[in-house]
């Protein structure tokens, strides 16, 4: 097969609150009020509450991060109980909250993930780990690839995020709004991110459960992006910003395990 070098520039995606589906609300008791989350993702969630409080307290400790199960309804944070009755009470809240359990202590180190494209096939890593372009203190791999060319889930778990309807792309930030990406959640907290997949390329939706090697899209050019290719990346979940990681593949046969380094071309004979 024959590599033609092209050049791109891409970035990290990072998921902002807005799109993480968790609803937070209040419920009255006699002497105050329950706070409840409801959470519609397919993998926990964590949480932080600031509270304003005035002749009030609440029953959690508030610099404590709750995480609340996937595909949960009314989890409940805390109560609010009035300090003095007779007395004027009120209460405001802030929240903060991100995907995943932002607790985990240790993850799967010596997992080996499969290179995320078919058997026979061969790419350029054209930017790895702390790549020169924009993956500077991220830990991420862009492999120069034809739109079109399928992609396989490189471990197994759980799709948590779909976006496939964006056509556009350019080499400014000012794209990223325009990125097709999907979003795996893994058995040991951490998670995989897939980017710049074709207009409608997805072959999977969110919920779904993928095996290792399964055609989850089709790669593409969308998005922060200049020219065709995948960004791939592995994140462990953080309250303020999620730390990418460094993963070992299956290159060659299979037989080999390794770190992939910028400007080598690995082949998939497995």
């Amino acid at each position: 097969m024959r590599i033609r070098l092209t050049f791109f520039f891409c970035n990290f995606f990072i998921l902002t609150q807005a799109q993480v589906d968790i609803k937070i609300f209040t419920e009255n008791k006699s002497n105050g009020a329950i706070i409840y989350a409801s959470n519609n993702e397919f993998c926990p969630v964590s949480l932080s509450l600031s509270l304003n409080l005035t002749n009030m307290f609440f029953t959690q400790e508030q610099d404590k991060i709750l995480v609340i199960p996937g595909r949960t309804e009314k989890f409940k944070l805390g109560e609010l109980s009035i300090l003095t009755r007779g007395e004027k009470y009120k209460f405001s809240y802030q929240s903060h909250y991100n995907l995943g359990d932002v607790n985990i202590s240790s993850y799967d180190t010596a997992y080996e993930y499969d290179l995320p494209f078919a058997k026979g096939m061969k790419f350029l890593l054209f930017q790895g780990y702390n790549g020169s372009f924009s993956h500077q203190y991220e830990n991420a791999l862009d492999f120069t690839m034809p739109e079109g060319t399928e992609v396989l889930s490189a471990r197994e778990g759980i799709v948590i995020k779909v976006v496939d309807d964006n056509s556009e792309s350019c080499p400014q930030q000012e794209c990223i709004k325009y990125n097709n990406y999907i979003t795996v959640y893994h058995a040991d907290g951490t998670f995989a991110n897939y980017l710049h997949i074709k207009y409608k390329g997805s072959k999977v939706k969110p919920g779904d459960n993928v095996k290792k090697g399964q055609a989850i899209a089709l790669s593409g050019n969308t998005g922060f992006s200049s020219g065709p290719h995948l960004h791939f990346s592995c994140f462990v979940p953080g309250l303020e910003k999620s730390e990418t990681i460094m993963t070992k593949f299956k290159i060659n046969d299979g037989s080999k395990v390794a770190y992939l380094k910028e400007k080598e071309t690995y082949s998939k004979n497995y």
